[in-house]
């Protein structure tokens, strides 16, 4: 018999339940490979992974230092799909930086919200 509180998902991948989840948008634990960028700079680019992604907001993990108000530009892929996305930096915490989207276009969204609901709330992947 199998266990019930076992995911079917990767520990790669899991979703905040309950408690946790105070943010009135999904978002779900992940570790997907980024470069993080401050927007008018001449600074390049660092690498990171994200660590936590929704529709509203992202964190990621990196060694380089953000600060509060930075303006960012993030680029990952999810599923195969490149993505470019700006942010506005809201806090950081040691290595994690977390960052709220600027109004994403409707395509970026599709893409986001597409991924957490396929690897979270999708019924059929749950049997």
């Amino acid at each position: 018999m199998a266990d019930s509180k076992q995911s079917i998902f990767s520990d790669s991948y899991s979703k905040y339940g309950g408690a946790k989840q105070k943010r009135k948008d999904a978002r779900v634990k992940l570790d997907v490979p980024c470069t993080v960028e401050l927007v008018k700079t001449k600074t390049g680019p660092v690498t990171g992974h994200l660590s936590d992604l929704g529709t509203g907001g992202l964190a990621f993990q990196t060694t380089a230092i953000f600060y509060e108000g930075d303006h960012v530009k993030i680029q990952f892929s999810l599923n195969q799909n490149p993505l470019e996305i700006m942010g506005t930096v809201h806090r950081t915490a040691g290595k994690t930086t977390s960052v709220i989207f600027k109004p994403l276009a409707a395509s970026e969204h599709q893409i986001v919200q597409e991924f957490i609901h396929k690897h979270y709330f999708d019924p059929k992947l749950k049997k």
